[in-house]
């Protein structure tokens, strides 16, 4: 399947770029992305002082939550070039907040840099999800945090958004828990916890740490 220069697949760079001016302002970013967000945010916990990488950063809400908490440097990372167009808008200028083109497998970036790599509703989307791992872990300092939010595969619920999931958003493959902490750990990577977030549509959280 064609993919754009980021290395997205071209249909769903696509629908990214149209969405991403209206994407804060949707039904679904009220109902279902800014509430994960949220309880994304509760999870990440005290980032004082501490570097924090957003990985399908997206419009870059999470950012700009981790900024208010004191973050001493943010960098989103996104294929899109809609969202990250719409994101530095959304930013005001504040330089605190740096966004990179670049895909998931291929981060730009030199390695344990972060103390907290954070990724939201986007794993499902990068198209080579061993190598997006082995990337997050590589940008890891020791002892850092690795936390996904993403889409989830189990029961009916999940099968049943799997399936409208490929037939309307161009989404081909989500995780269960057991499967994504299985991914993280082949990473290198030390899975500390994983649950439900979010009954419909079904979401998970899964945390790691890098070991020192």
């Amino acid at each position: 399947m064609a993919r754009n220069r980021l290395g997205i697949q071209t249909n769903s760079a696509e629908r990214f770029d149209s969405w991403s001016s209206t994407y804060e302002k949707s039904f679904t970013w009220r109902w279902f992305y800014a509430p994960v967000h949220e309880t994304l945010e509760r999870e990440v916990g005290g980032v004082s002082g501490m570097s924090v990488l957003d990985v399908g950063c997206g419009t870059g809400d999470m950012l700009r939550r981790l900024y208010a908490g004191g973050a001493s440097r943010l960098v989103g990372v996104d294929a899109s070039e809609g969202m990250l167009k719409a994101a530095a808008n959304l930013n005001g200028g504040n330089n605190a907040i740096e966004f990179i083109g670049a895909g998931a497998d291929s981060v730009p970036l030199e390695s344990e840099e972060f103390d907290v790599v954070i990724s939201s509703i986007a794993f499902h989307h990068f198209p080579d999800p061993a190598r997006a791992l082995s990337e997050m872990a590589r940008l890891l300092k020791p002892n850092g945090k690795l936390y996904i939010c993403d889409m989830c595969s189990e029961g009916l619920r999940g099968r049943l958004m799997l399936a409208y999931g490929r037939k309307i958003a161009t989404d081909d493959n989500y995780y269960d828990r057991v499967s994504l902490t299985s991914m993280i750990a082949d990473a290198g990577l030390t899975p500390t916890g994983s649950r439900l977030v979010r009954l419909f549509p079904l979401a998970m959280l899964v945390s790691a740490v890098r070991p020192a």
